[in-house]
């Protein structure tokens, strides 16, 4: 893909542009091939604190349509998460930006074009394959529409994060963020 077409895909004329929600899934989303010269430079260019709340808020909502059973691709989902915000938080030299671009593409490629789910329709039993995304769009429709699935996501529980650690202070700072937002004191230290 050309690289005014994957800007275009994304919605943006310029890196700086990259700054919501939507830039963020249509990258992630995308099941094309991309030029990793044009991944690379996108996110050399991103405000790396606007794309550590983006990948946070991304992935909140991603989780919630895990279906409750699949404890394993959760936690790979939580853990990819608190490992592309920490990177892009402390992402402070052209060896930290291009791992992030480097994780933030593989991450993609699993998750939008390798990855493999197996859904079984409870009432016809009829089994069919999809990727990740696909399996979890389906999970969300299916709330809606009431047809019953049945998911086998143990191919996708192999997914590894390559010597990529969050730090423990920015998991601190996370548990913390979500305590007081869970009980309301982040309100209370504001006023």
């Amino acid at each position: 893909m050309r690289k005014e077409d994957f800007y275009e895909l994304l919605d943006i004329d310029y890196p700086a542009e990259f700054q919501y929600f939507e830039n963020l899934a249509a990258f992630l989303e995308c099941d094309e091939e991309l030029e990793y010269e044009d991944v690379a430079e996108l996110f050399q260019g991103v405000d790396k604190d606007t794309l550590a709340q983006l990948v946070d808020n991304y992935f909140e909502e991603l989780t919630d349509f895990v279906p409750g059973s699949e404890t394993g691709v959760y936690s790979i989902l939580d853990n990819v998460r608190r490992a592309l915000m920490g990177m892009a938080r402390n992402c402070d030299d052209d060896t930290m930006e291009t791992k992030l671009a480097d994780e933030l593409e593989r991450f993609r490629r699993w998750y939008s074009i390798d990855s493999r789910v197996y859904l079984t329709n409870l009432g016809t039993m009829d089994e069919r394959e999809f990727t990740l995304r696909d399996a979890l769009v389906n999970a969300r429709i299916e709330k809606l529409d009431g047809d019953k699935f049945q998911y086998d996501f143990s191919e996708c529980e192999n997914y590894v994060l390559d010597e990529y650690i969050v730090s423990f202070g920015d998991m601190i700072a996370a548990n913390e963020a979500e305590e007081m937002a869970d009980t309301g004191e982040e309100d209370e230290l504001y006023m």
